[in-house]
């Protein structure tokens, strides 16, 4: 399978302006984990997530699902996390991971789709 960079679409893709280096999450950042009020079913071409609190779904590419299944309790922090994606497409390069990973990770915690870890 081919990286494509994952969206979080909302009915339209959600359009992100690059994170910032200053911003970047380090190797050890806790990753948030599923909202118990969401809902994940894994297609051919990626997965849909539903928010039981809103009612609304999102639909997610295939590096996406990848994502959200490694999210806790399979990995705890960002370096895990991407190292894992890395090893699943080694084309893609560990930087355009490493941003691609920040914003959906963003995404789904601004969309209520994961609660950020404890600090």
């Amino acid at each position: 399978m081919d990286y494509q960079p994952q969206s979080l679409r909302r009915h339209l893709i959600v359009n992100r302006d690059p994170v910032p280096e200053s911003a970047a999450l380090g190797a050890e950042y806790r990753l948030p984990h599923p909202s118990p009020s969401a809902i994940f079913k894994e297609l051919d071409e990626g997965g849909v997530l539903l928010s039981t609190t809103d009612e609304v779904y999102f639909g997610v590419n295939p590096v996406g699902a990848r994502i959200w299944s490694l999210l806790p309790p399979v990995t705890s922090r960002f370096g895990e996390l991407c190292a894992a994606l890395e090893a699943a497409y080694p084309d893609a390069g560990a930087e355009r991971i490493r941003i691609d990973c920040q914003e959906f990770l963003e995404a789904l915690i601004a969309s209520g789709l994961a609660v950020a870890a404890p600090t």
